[in-house]
């Protein structure tokens, strides 16, 4: 059951974070798309401005061709104005959608002293002046335009106009400059706002606006009432709308056309803009193309929902049919567990009754043994009675001994077997371990001879004594020889060592106690290398069902160490098994279990 729990852990963890993945992708490439977008869109913008501003600049340059041209016809250098009147009526009538409102011509007082067209405002006036001193300053052949104005006499004017001025150079130098004439257009700044400015859509959302070189608003499509307002002059009423004017000013500030993005406070989503800084002379005028983010975005946004909604679907199928697969993978580990478990509980049902079943076995032994005991005692006991009358031929001795001594040996064995199953508490005791593996070995013997196993006892600590219970270590050494007579298929060896190991001490550390060493060494089969960390687990067994229990090394390692010992395996598949006991060699009954 841990294992699916694990899995199923690892199944959630690994679902969510294959939502969570595939939301940050879909997610991402929305944002990136919308991105790409938003910069295609200022792209265009920045294109559209840029041509307009180019358009501007080379009207306005155009004008002052025209105004370069009429300061050359002699009639005007002779001041014959009013024998001009027809050429000016004709020129004017040439310039579309009455661009140029008024021609007119004013000393260097700023009076006007001949004019063709509208009639020449009075308003404007005030704004003359500084352009002549500007321009009798510089005392050149050159034009300079005033700034966007209107007539603040009328309250919601929206007539905007600007001024082009430019000196007439007499052809001699030596005219004072107070006796330089000027001639000038009034010019329409809502017929370029009609032609270049108003233009500037790339959808319905977009709209354009116009900043002077001084930070004031000389032409917005949607905020008319903020006409003329400068950011340099910003009121609390500024605030309510604007959180700022960075974007303006870094505008004012700009070498270069560029792109960029900025919000109001209020109702009002972002905008995506793209400006021109386009300087004419003495004034600099910032042409801006904005749309709200919302305009720009809307058919993308519609795009995505279906991408969306069918992501999402995806996702969810993906999500189904991994639970359906999970759950079906699920029910099948159950179900195969289960069935492992039923075989595991079969197997330990099978090895409990097989250990019944060697329990009966002891009994019957018990039962056995003195059943046969009693008569090889007579055979025994006759047979000695027959010996002391000493009347016989040596052939019928000979026989009489044989049958002694077979009788004798059957006895022997009956009582090590009766021994040997026996249950019997704990009890240690001072035992000659020699004598112990003799005794092991003579019960065994049959099992030796018929698998014409050479069993060879390399004793090197003669009757070495070592206090222990006689009849559990004999159980030991049982078990140990009948695994190794089960390794080895026929005429194998068996080598069997029982020696003192020397005591050594450690500066500091008291001086260890000394042990004695009991191997059991076949050259069978061997164990793998997989299952030698196994092979002490009850009922685990290299044998097959129907010849072992799994349990002998486990009870042969609870008895090794019950007496304070060590039991330890070494074997390589196919190169034969070493078992190896260490058991405390001190004589004084100190490990005596109380």
């Amino acid at each position: 059951m841990h294992k699916i729990k694990f899995n199923k852990y690892w199944f959630i963890s690994g679902t969510i974070a294959f939502i969570l993945i595939f939301a940050f992708l879909v997610f991402n490439i929305y944002e990136r798309t919308l991105d790409d977008t938003k910069h295609n869109h200022q792209l265009q913008q920045l294109e559209m401005v840029k041509n307009a501003a180019k358009g501007i600049d080379y009207l306005i340059e155009h004008l002052y061709v025209d105004m370069k041209f009429f300061k050359m016809h002699p009639e005007i250098k002779e001041s014959n104005l009013i024998s001009s009147q027809s050429f000016f009526d004709f020129f004017l009538s040439t310039y579309e959608f009455s661009l140029v409102q008024t021609i007119f011509f004013m000393d260097q007082n700023a009076e006007i002293f001949y004019f063709a067209g509208d009639p020449f405002p009075e308003w404007v006036l005030p704004y003359s002046k500084p352009m002549i001193e500007t321009l009798q300053s510089k005392a050149v052949n050159d034009y300079l335009i005033s700034p966007v104005i209107r007539d603040e006499s009328e309250e919601g004017n929206t007539e905007l106009f600007f001024v082009m001025l430019s000196p007439i150079l007499p052809d001699s130098d030596n005219v004072p400059v107070s006796e330089i004439e000027y001639m000038g257009y009034l010019v329409s700044f809502n017929i370029l706002i009609d032609r270049f400015i108003k233009p500037l859509k790339l959808g319905t959302g977009d709209f354009a606006w116009v900043l002077d070189g001084t930070g004031k608003l000389i032409y917005h499509p949607k905020h008319e009432e903020m006409l003329f307002r400068s950011i340099s002059d910003v009121s609390s009423n500024c605030k309510s709308c604007h959180s700022s004017f960075d974007i303006q000013r870094s505008m004012l500030n700009a070498g270069e056309p560029s792109i960029s993005e900025y919000s109001i406070i209020g109702e009002e989503p972002p905008k995506v803009m793209a400006y021109y800084p386009l300087d004419i002379k003495n004034q600099r005028w910032i042409l801006v193309i904005s749309t709200f983010l919302t305009e720009v975005t809307a058919s993308l946004r519609e795009k995505f929902k279906l991408f969306f909604i069918l992501g999402f679907v995806i996702l969810g199928v993906i999500i189904f049919f991994s639970l359906l697969v999970y759950y079906m993978n699920s029910k099948r580990i159950r179900a195969e567990e289960a069935k492992r478990n039923l075989e595991q509980i079969q197997e330990f049902q099978e090895q409990l009754n097989q250990a019944s079943k060697m329990a009966s076995i002891g009994e019957l032994a018990d039962t056995l043994a003195h059943e046969i005991n009693t008569p090889a005692g007579i055979i025994a006991a006759h047979a000695d009675a027959l010996i002391l009358k000493n009347n016989h031929s040596k052939e019928i001795a000979d026989t009489l001994n044989i049958i002694k001594r077979q009788t004798h040996r059957i006895s022997e064995y009956t009582r090590s077997l009766l021994n040997y199953s026996q249950s019997m508490p704990f009890h240690p005791e001072l035992i000659d371990m020699e004598e112990l593996i003799y005794e092991c070995v003579f019960l065994l013997d049959h099992r030796f001879r018929a698998k014409k196993i050479a069993v060879t006892k390399n004793i090197e600590s003669k009757h070495q004594k070592v206090v222990a219970d006689r009849r559990q270590m004999e159980q030991v050494f049982i078990n140990l020889l009948n695994n190794a007579v089960a390794a080895i298929e026929i005429r194998g060896e068996i080598t069997i060592s029982l020696r003192k190991m020397p005591s050594h001490s450690t500066p500091g550390v008291d001086k260890d106690e000394e042990k004695v060493l009991i191997s059991v060494e076949d050259n069978g089969i061997g164990i793998p290398e997989d299952q030698l960390n196994k092979i002490f687990n009850p009922f685990f067994s290299t044998k097959s069902k129907t010849e072992g229990t799994g349990l002998g090394l486990a009870i042969a390692k609870a008895i090794t160490i019950r007496h304070k010992g060590k039991i330890e395996v070494i074997s390589k598949e196919g190169s034969g098994t070493i078992f190896n006991i260490l058991l405390p060699a001190n004589t004084n009954g100190s490990n005596k279990e109380k």
